[in-house]
């Protein structure tokens, strides 16, 4: 579900990434800061593999914001993103929606080689049961999908895959 929107998350890094090392010193040592801009979505998963015979309907909106911070030479040392979203998840046959939304400071220490993940990543609640699908707090990442530190609750992120959320958000929606 979310799928789509953490790999955009890590595609924007990158973009930013690269950019940044291409011009180099050409920037001064104050940080910069970039509006990406708010990016609408809009799609379905499927339930079946997960013995539902539902689709999730999908709609929401993510904002991305980009600072760059810099070293006494120019050359770019820290990037920190400011991504939010807010969807509604609704199921296709009997119209139960939730509320699904995250926050995410993500800080990429170029000196250092870490990424560090921080907020409220993804988070659903149904008025009638409660927190449904949680993953927050701080994660720290040496190298790419390992975790050299975390703190928090993060039942997505141990889930190993996009498809587990897709799988949460499934029973989630799911009528008991």
């Amino acid at each position: 579900m979310f799928r789509s929107l953490t790999w955009r998350i890590v595609a924007i890094g990158l973009v930013v990434v690269g950019g940044l090392l291409a011009t180099g010193s050409a920037s001064a040592a104050s940080p910069t800061r970039e509006d990406v801009g708010v990016f609408p979505y809009e799609f379905s998963a499927d339930c079946g593999p997960y013995g539902f015979d539902f689709a999730i309907n999908v709609q929401g909106e993510e904002t991305v914001r980009v600072a760059t911070f810099y070293s006494a030479d120019g050359e770019p040392v820290r990037i920190v993103i400011h991504s939010t979203f807010r969807e509604m998840d609704t199921n296709s046959l009997t119209g139960k929606a939730l509320p699904f939304r995250g926050l995410l400071v993500r800080t990429l220490d170029l000196v250092a080689g870490t990424r560090t993940d921080v907020g409220r990543m993804f988070l659903m609640t149904d008025p009638g049961r409660g927190i449904v699908i949680q993953d927050v707090g701080r994660v720290v990442f040496d190298a790419p999908f390992h975790v050299s530190f975390e703190a928090g609750h993060h039942e997505v992120l141990h889930g190993g895959t996009a498809s587990h959320l897709d799988e949460l958000a499934c029973n989630a929606l799911h009528d008991n």
